[in-house]
């Protein structure tokens, strides 16, 4: 189990902030001879997904797609994709975060292999969820789960274009300001490329970056002029009133801690990452009837549950 924060990561010299997050309205940069910009206001979105549309129960007809494990004399194995332990092993392999199956097809597997006598491949397997085990009715190859990150930057281009690459500014003071200052007026902020999500080789020259900042309580207008004083790179400001700030989600995080830390340590709850900065995603295996009701201590409405198996009509 992996407790992980993906988002909110600034990286040395580059101020880079990453985050996963919803943009609602902006605040863009005015050319250097214009006015105050105005300040656009909008209300908090809602959450995409009702965790009740995400319960499992027995008899429902489920799909994932994972790695299969074929041991003799053991029952098959479909595996979550948990993080492992990448330590050299000299035995069978196995997974204990995932279900048992029946009805798998060895010879459909994608990409199969032999393992210490045991027979590994991947499959999209579409069945019957049952006291625990997925009884599969269709086979098909594994479908790769598209990335959620938003890249899209919600600000117009400043007059003159974004400054190519943006690797050189320097976010340290920002990230004081916002973080450690005032907490209470952002959430947290991330990076987008105008020109596209970044693709190809990591050591070649790197895509436009765009800092985006998000507010939600304070003088909007005031703060973007503040910003901008601390922040010479290529900046979004997003003016959002009443969405939950980063002081919030700190307070809600502690609640939840609470909550999935012991959770987390029993492997029969599946549950094998919990991240995020705007909002607390929890990676597991299924959401079972039983599982939801352990979670709904630590606040349903602060979390974005991501269960592997999902039902399927």
């Amino acid at each position: 189990m992996v407790r992980s924060s993906w988002i909110g990561v600034l990286a040395a010299g580059a101020g880079t902030l990453a985050a996963v997050g919803v943009v609602v309205a902006v605040l863009h940069r005015p050319p250097a001879d214009a006015g105050p910009s105005p300040v656009a206001e909008a209300s908090a979105t809602g959450r995409a997904v009702d965790p009740a549309a995400l319960v499992v129960r027995d008899g429902a007809r489920v799909e994932a797609s994972g790695q299969v494990i074929l041991t003799p004399g053991k029952p098959a194995r479909f595996c979550a994709p948990a993080p492992t332990d990448l330590m050299l092993r000299d035995t069978a392999p196995t997974c204990s975060l995932g279900v048992d199956v029946v009805g798998v097809d060895p010879g459909a597997l994608t990409d199969p292999r032999q393992d210490h006598g045991s027979r590994v491949g991947s499959a999209l397997l579409r069945g019957t969820w049952r006291d625990g085990t997925l009884t599969v009715t269709e086979q098909a190859a594994p479908r790769a789960e598209p990335l959620e990150f938003d890249w899209r930057v919600p600000c117009p281009a400043p007059r003159g274009g974004w400054t190519a690459g943006d690797a050189d500014a320097d976010g340290n003071r920002l990230y004081e300001y916002i973080h450690n200052e005032h907490p209470e007026w952002f959430r947290e902020p991330r990076v987008g490329y105008p020109g596209g999500a970044p693709t190809g080789a990591t050591d070649g020259p790197q895509p436009t970056r765009v800092m985006i900042v998000e507010i939600v309580a304070g003088d909007a207008g005031a703060v973007d002029r503040e910003l901008r004083e601390l922040f010479r790179g290529n900046l979004c400001v997003v003016s959002s009133p009443g969405r939950s700030s980063i002081a919030d989600q700190r307070r809600l995080r502690a609640q939840a801690d609470a909550v999935l830390d012991p959770l987390m340590r029993d492997p029969a709850n599946g549950i094998y990452t919990v991240g995020g900065d705007n909002e607390i995603t929890v990676e597991l295996v299924v959401l079972t009837p039983a599982l939801l009701e352990k979670l709904r201590p630590a606040g349903l409405d602060n979390l974005a549950l991501s269960p592997w198996l999902r039902p399927v009509s």
